[in-house]
């Protein structure tokens, strides 16, 4: 066998690995938020969660996933570990919504998240 054919094979062989690996393994394709919808009594917290769907089916919380709000509701507050708080102090009945995004991997879910005063 030459260098050249050496080469060839090693070439082809390398090429073949590669196209069979690619895109294979477990991967993160969804992201859910729970709960979905939330709501809150004023004053009070809920701890949001981002769960990640794999590839192979199984699903696990993603502690390091980014939150975002996407309107800024005056009452409604979100901490960089997905804890809601609705601050409204009482005093007759209210409601308050936004979209809660959170952002892991480069995927995105969103849940519905509320802020209720009573008598809503």
């Amino acid at each position: 066998m030459t260098n050249r054919s050496i080469l060839a094979l090693i070439v082809i062989f390398t090429f073949g690995l590669t196209t069979i690996s690619c895109g294979a393994g477990n991967h993160l394709v969804s992201i859910a938020v729970t709960p979905n919808p939330a709501n809150i009594f004023g004053p009070g917290t809920l701890q949001l969660k981002a769960v990640g769907m794999f590839s192979n089916g199984t699903t696990q919380v993603l502690s390091s996933a980014n939150w975002a709000l996407a309107s800024q509701p005056q009452y409604i507050t979100l901490d960089k570990s997905g804890l809601a708080t609705c601050t409204w102090p009482g005093g007759g009945p209210v409601y308050m919504g936004t979209t809660v995004i959170a952002t892991f991997a480069g995927l995105s879910g969103t849940a519905t998240l509320g802020c209720s005063g009573p008598g809503v």
